[in-house]
């Protein structure tokens, strides 16, 4: 079963960071070569990862009510449940680090499954459950004047890079459109 895709650009997620100017997934910038087929992974990169390096493990940072970062903004409601979890490989070397913001207003069916994910990755619901759909997907390299370059920095074992490369989308739910969650996955990936 494919993910719906959509070229809609959704106005639900915008602001500006400094540390990272998003484009267009495939436009603009140019990723290292190791790199480009996992930034422009269509299907779930949760799966990838388990495919690529066997057991993957999900480590959850932190989830809990707060306020996005500057370019996650929510417009007008300031308030969501921020996710940030890190995907390690089997010995341990962290992978992904992904950060999700889902706003607290309005509440619906993607709030409820939201709050039970637990230790469980936030694609596994996404790219299992029918109804989903993806906008706005974009990447960017991070730098470290953006929090989660610092953020992964404290959980990448080898010393940190000058940018970390990072892509990230809006999913929705089509019979409840109102309710949107942006994933951003920012590699750790040598």
């Amino acid at each position: 079963m494919g993910m719906r895709e959509s070229r809609i650009r959704s106005d639900r997620f915008k602001g500006r960071s400094r540390g990272s100017h998003w484009h267009p997934l495939g436009k603009a910038l140019s990723p290292p070569l190791t790199l480009r087929r996992w930034l422009l992974e269509p299907r779930s990169l949760t799966v990838r990862l388990q495919r690529h390096y066997g057991d993957v493990s999900l480590r959850v940072i932190r989830q809990a009510l707060g306020e996005p970062y500057n370019d996650e903004g929510t417009g007008r409601l300031p308030l969501a449940v921020c996710r940030a979890v890190v995907l390690s490989s089997g010995d341990g070397a962290p992978l992904v680090v992904a950060h999700s913001i889902l706003p607290a207003v309005p509440r619906g069916p993607l709030s409820v499954m939201f709050r039970k994910l637990g230790r469980q990755a936030l694609g596994s619901l996404l790219f299992t459950h029918r109804g989903f759909e993806r906008r706005q997907r974009e990447w960017a390299f991070l730098d470290k004047r953006h929090p989660l370059y610092r953020l992964t920095s404290l959980e990448d074992i080898s010393t940190p890079p000058e940018r970390y490369w990072a892509r990230r989308a809006v999913f929705s739910m089509s019979r409840y459109p109102a309710q949107s969650v942006q994933v951003t996955e920012v590699f750790c990936i040598k």
